[in-house]
């Protein structure tokens, strides 16, 4: 069963200091799921007139050093947020004009009760093997203590602005905000240096129907290095202005002369059929990731065919599907055939097209593209429907 370790996502200054400033509100009660080491209470009294703070924190040790003595009137409960009695408890049915916080990422297992009031909150809920979201059910937590005008704050993971399976939330979030903002946060902020980090920040006001921002926080100080306005439609797809920046290099690809895509050039893109692990516990040799030259070019296998599995054969052009090592790296298939590993994908296009096929990918923009979309589209992997959109030059 999971518990909300909101200690574990301690947060930095840097990052404090720059939600606090996202909040335009003056005095209300401000309530803050996860105190952590108290820097967002202490960004908020630096920019703000707080006229109660109100902390929810399950790390005891934190939650002591967390609230500044007579900084404020506040109060700190040790509860766990996941745990709907206990905030109920602690909360009652008060209602606050700013929401803020960092919870953790990932999925979690919660009590029956907890899926009750996720449901409640949340009747498009989308199960995902009985696991829940923890940032997603922190969030609607917190919405739902709102009353307007209200803001809130909130750092979360990528599945939240990107994943299909949330769009139901964030068709709620903009027809139900006034302002949204969603920033990229760097990758020192993404959470076991895995999942991207977004700071999310909506305003609910007089009005309904949001405006919608993206934009991109870069450096130490957080420092605005790109923006765009977004239409709602757009939004509830996703929120996040990478996948928007990707679209635009792959239009603008598109958009010169001569240039198709995979698709168009009747390609067949596909990953290998099995791990590295099943060929090894298999004793069959195969091409895997880790098998890539640093200095790409040309590959020669021995003739080693082998039914059922996705074979690379002379003419076909390698690429890595995983590994930000090595997602860049591009080999061709001078000779030999050989089975690739469910890591790699083999791109097999006519006679005809293979020089321009791998000389693309073998160029600083087609290694851009791959290592863009893989990022972009794929969580750091490479799929073959997306290797097909992939523009080359004729």
């Amino acid at each position: 069963m999971a518990t909300l370790q909101l200690d574990e996502t301690l947060m930095a200054t840097g990052l404090a200091a720059r939600i606090a400033e996202r909040i335009r509100l003056t005095g209300g009660d401000w309530l803050d799921i996860g105190v952590g080491s108290g820097r967002l209470l202490e960004a908020g009294l630096a920019s703000h007139g707080i006229d109660r703070y109100v902390g929810v924190e399950l790390g005891s040790k934190l939650a002591s050093a967390g609230l500044p003595s007579a900084a404020v009137a506040g109060e700190l409960h040790i509860a766990d947020v996941l745990q709907s009695d206990a905030m109920h408890s602690a909360l009652g049915q008060r209602r606050f004009r700013v929401a803020v916080g960092n919870p953790p990422s990932g999925l979690g297992v919660v009590s029956p009760a907890a899926q009750a009031r996720l449901r409640a909150l949340y009747p498009e809920v989308v199960p995902i093997r009985s696991r829940t979201r923890l940032d997603l059910y922190v969030l609607l937590e917190a919405l739902a203590r709102l009353e307007r005008p209200a803001e809130m704050a909130f750092v979360v993971a990528a599945p939240l602005v990107q994943d299909p399976t949330v769009a139901a939330f964030r068709k709620m979030l903009v027809e139900s905000a006034s302002e949204i903002e969603c920033y990229e946060l760097p990758d020192a902020f993404s959470q076991k240096g895995k999942v991207r980090a977004f700071l999310l920040v909506a305003r609910f006001g007089q009005t309904q129907g949001a405006r919608v921002t993206l934009g991109r926080l870069e450096g130490d100080d957080l420092a605005l290095s790109a923006w765009r306005s977004l239409g709602a439609s757009n939004a509830i797809r996703r929120m996040d202005l990478a996948y928007y920046e990707f679209q635009d290099m792959t239009q603008a690809l598109t958009r010169r002369p001569g240039f198709a895509t995979l698709a168009d050039l009747g390609a067949h893109v596909a990953p290998g059929s099995r791990t590295k692990n099943q060929f090894v516990a298999m004793g069959v040799s195969h091409f895997h990731t880790s098998d890539f030259p640093v200095a790409d070019g040309a590959v020669v296998f021995d003739e080693q065919w082998l039914r059922g599995v996705e074979m690379a054969q002379e003419g076909h052009t390698l690429v890595p599907c995983v590994g930000a090592r090595c997602i860049e790296r591009v080999v061709h298939v001078a000779r030999g055939c050989c089975p690739i590993t469910d890591a790699v994908c083999c791109v097999n296009v006519q006679a005809r097209w293979r020089n321009d096929v791998f000389d693309w990918m073998y160029g600083e923009e087609g290694k851009a593209w791959r290592r863009t979309a893989a990022e972009v589209l794929g969580a750091g992997r490479l799929t073959a429907a997306t290797l097909m959109t992939m523009p080359i030059p004729t």
